[in-house]
This record gives C-alpha cells, structure tokens and sequence, in this order.
C-alpha cells in the first residue's frame, strides 16, 4: 500500500458486503455499523480535498450513530416485552422507527458519496472515469458499443434496495397488531407465521442486496482501475493537504475531546440494586485510548497512559470484587449492605469490595491529574493563548481562562472520588439505621454520589469541547 494513498478500494467493497446483508426487526447479521467505519475510513483522506466527500464522511458518521442506537432500544425493547408479552408491538415500533430511519439516513449518506465521487472526478479531469463505467463487455460486433451504467443509476438502485430492505425488516412484525378477539374467535394465531414471514422477507432482501452489491463492486472495481487519476489526486495531497497541519490537529483534538467525553461518563457512579451499571474499568479503557490519540499534540499523554493502565486494573479488580460481593462468592445466593455487619463472610468480601474502590478512586484522581496537564498544554500548544475569542466568553486571555476551568476540573474530580469513597461507608450506616427499609435506588446517599459526578462530568465533557473550539478557531483557515 501506497504511503499517501488517498482511498482504500478493499474498504470500500468489504462496506457494501456488510450494507447488502439484510436486517431482522433492529437486528443486523453484518451490523451496518461497522460498514460505515469502513466508507469513512475508505474516503477519509478524500474528504479534505473535496468538501462533497467531506459531506459523506459526516453522513456516514450519523448513521454509524443511528445505527450504534439499536443496542440500547434493543435492551429497553427487551425488558419491557420480557415484562409483558401484550407489549410485543414494541417490537413493531422500533422496527418501524429504525426502517424509516435507515432508509433516509442511510440513502442520504450514499447519495453524498457518489455526489462527492463524480464531483470529485469532474474537478480534476476524472469525469468520464469516475461518473460512466463499463457493465457489460457488449456484443462482439464491431459497429456495437459496449453498455454503460452511470454513476445516478447505481445512486437509483441504491435507493431502491435501502427502501427494500428497510420494508423487509418490518414486514413481519405488523402481525402483532392483529386483532385479539379475532384470534380468539377464530383460532387463528397470526403470530406464528412471524417467524416464515421473517426468513421470506430476508431472502427477499438478500437477493436485491446480493445484486446491488455485485453492481457497486464492479464500480469500485472499474475506478481503481484508474491508477493515472489517482496518482494525481495523491500527488495533490501530498501538495495541498499535508502542509496544512492544523487540520491533523483538529482532528485528533476532535477525536479526543469524543472519546474523552464518553470516559468521564462511564466514571460516574451509577449504582441500581448496588451494580454499577456504568463500569469504571470502561472508562479506564478510554482514558487510555485518548492518550493515544492526543499523544502527538500533546507531552503529557505518557503520564495519561500510565495513570490509566493502573486504572484500569484496579477498577476492573473493583468490579470483580463487586460480583463476588453480589454472588457470595459464587454461592447459592449473594449479599447485600443490609448483610456486612450480620454475615461474616459478607463482611469480608465487602471490605475487599470497599478497599478496592478506595485505591481505585485514587487511581481515578491520578487520571484526572495527568488529563489536566494534556488539556493545558494543549491550550498553551494550539490556541492563541494571549488572545481572546468568543469560545472562551471572557476578557482574559486563553491560558489564564482555561488554566482556572482546568482547575476546577481537578477539584470536582477529587470530590467525586471522595464521595464515591464514603458512600459505601454510608450506605452501610444507613442500612443499620433503617432496619431493612433500605431502597438502594432511592437512597439520599446514591442521589448525592450521582449528582456530585455528574457535576464533574458535565465541566469536564465542556471543557474538552471548548478547548477543540480554540483550536479549531486557530487552525480552521490557515
């Protein structure tokens, strides 16, 4: 592979291999999902020199999250019907909601990707390559010409498989709408051919996918062919994209102020029935995914990725500990607060539970440490540290305004990790206070360790997003 190779063609056909697979309710064999990663990954250095492809990019970008969002309706879609089977059109819903939704996010994305290709083309010298390509060898008589499909065709099939394969994930599940009375007047069960109409309708949209993918691939397949255009639009990468090196820098800021977001978010306490159903080792695990990411821009990452290795060991071994306070030790039956002081061996699988946290919120205020130093210098690298813009919302200069927000980032991390510490000797004093009347999820204690991060959280999760906004100020138009 090419250093400065501007396009990933086997990208590009592994992505509409995943696209063409069909989907079941919000199921997906292939999950699109991943599909995306891979136009975005094929097309992302294409992006900076063609403001349509940038476009795709984005689009691609959300429907990754459109489709990342099933999970969770999954899940909720699950226990509600677990619950209550009269619920079952839940599942109708979602598959309705999520078919309108990929179809028109998902022809959306497509249509700016083969808009970006032909512009792409037209602007430097590409058209013909780029927009017609060859379908068909043709007859072998001289005076015919060989058949051609142009580049608005396959956008036309596109559109016509997504609204195929959207209906045919939701086809089936209208059989639960049937009328009640009529089944039991009738003895008639409509719901049981849910599951045939379900492998019908799959087939169904198998086939148009199977045929509209072996139509983008012979696209693909045709354009990588075009090693002279190409080698021009690396050559005018070379020249025109890698001299602008704010545009790395945005980037990898961009990337790390997401991922840096999403692991201030999974440190927050979140306890039901006392399970923390936000697992600090996550957040641990991104922490020192964005010291990755950052680590060209930025000298403190090393001690970013220090801090967050032990992190990571001490609240995945905080987390081990809490299911083995849960299950008693894999017993038959676990044990809850209201067990410390009454149970011995509750007491002490609870004190290892109890100590573990403590040294893993130690762990976590190292974190929030070194985060700080990365966040400043890159303040004092990447913004005009002596200027005043109107992300900052201040008279002061940059670094004096980031360095007290930073500040009190610090601060609301260490009181977070002491509360964090202290509910679980509270909670216990407060389950022999109570004498069994103990509601974990409604318990005073929870809702102050609960607020008290998501006060940290939010500062935190806004400091990073106005931190990329100086440095997109200072690098957008260089």
């Amino acid at each position: 592979m090419r250093k400065n190779k501007v396009i990933s063609f086997g990208l590009l056909i592994a992505a509409f291999i995943f696209f063409c697979n069909p989907n079941f309710n919000i199921f997906d064999i292939l999950p699109d999902a991943i599909a995306c990663l891979f136009v975005i990954a094929a097309i992302s250095k294409l992006s900076d020199l063609c403001d349509d492809l940038y476009e795709a990019k984005h689009a691609f970008t959300v429907l990754f999250w459109v489709n990342m969002s099933k999970l969770p309706a999954a899940i909720v879609v699950f226990s509600i019907t677990g619950n209550n089977m009269n619920e079952a059109t839940m599942w109708l819903v979602a598959a309705f909601c999520y078919a309108v939704a990929d179809a028109i996010f998902t022809i959306r994305a497509f249509s700016a990707l083969f808009n970006g290709l032909a512009y792409l083309g037209a602007r430097n010298d590409g058209g013909d390559v780029l927009y017609y390509y060859e379908l068909a060898k043709g007859s072998k008589e001289k005076n015919k010409l060989p058949r051609v499909f142009r580049l608005e065709n396959l956008a036309s099939a596109t559109s016509v498989f997504i609204i195929i394969k959207s209906a045919a994930s939701t086809i089936p599940a209208f059989l639960y709408i049937y009328p009640q009375d009529d089944i039991n007047l009738s003895g008639f069960v409509p719901t049981r051919f849910i599951p045939h109409l379900t492998v019908l309708c799959g087939i169904i949209s198998l086939v148009f996918g199977i045929i509209w993918a072996s139509k983008a691939c012979s696209y693909v397949k045709h354009i990588a062919k075009q090693t002279s255009f190409w080698e021009n639009i690396s050559k005018a990468y070379v020249e025109k994209v890698l001299p602008q090196k704010g545009i790395f820098i945005m980037r990898g800021m961009r990337v790390f102020s997401i991922i840096f977001t999403f692991a201030v978010f999974f440190s927050v306490d979140l306890y039901f029935d006392e399970i923390n159903y936000l697992p600090d080792f996550v957040s641990a695990a991104l922490f020192f995914a964005s010291a990755f990411v950052i680590e060209k821009y930025s000298d403190g990452a090393k001690s970013l990725k220090i801090t967050s290795a032990v992190y990571f060991v001490t609240s995945l071994f905080t987390y081990i500990a809490m299911i083995l306070f849960k299950t008693g030790m894999f017993s038959d039956f676990g044990y809850s607060y209201i067990n410390v002081y009454a149970n011995e061996t509750a007491y002490n699988l609870y004190a290892i539970y109890s100590s573990a946290n403590s040294v893993s919120q130690i762990a976590f205020i190292a974190v929030m440490m070194s985060a700080a130093v990365v966040m400043i210098r890159v303040v004092r690298a990447h913004t005009g540290i002596n200027t005043i813009t109107g992300v900052s919302n201040s008279s002061l200069p940059l670094v004096r305004v980031y360095g007290r927000r930073i500040m009190r980032m610090r601060a609301l991390s260490v009181i977070a990790a002491i509360v964090s510490v202290l509910y679980f000797y509270l909670i216990v004093y407060s389950e022999r206070r109570l004498n069994n009347l103990y509601k974990p999820q409604y318990s005073i204690i929870w809702m102050i360790d609960f607020f008290i991060g998501m006060v940290y959280a939010v500062h935190a999760s806004n400091l990073a997003s106005d931190i990329l906004g100086e440095v997109k100020y200072k690098y957008k138009y260089e």
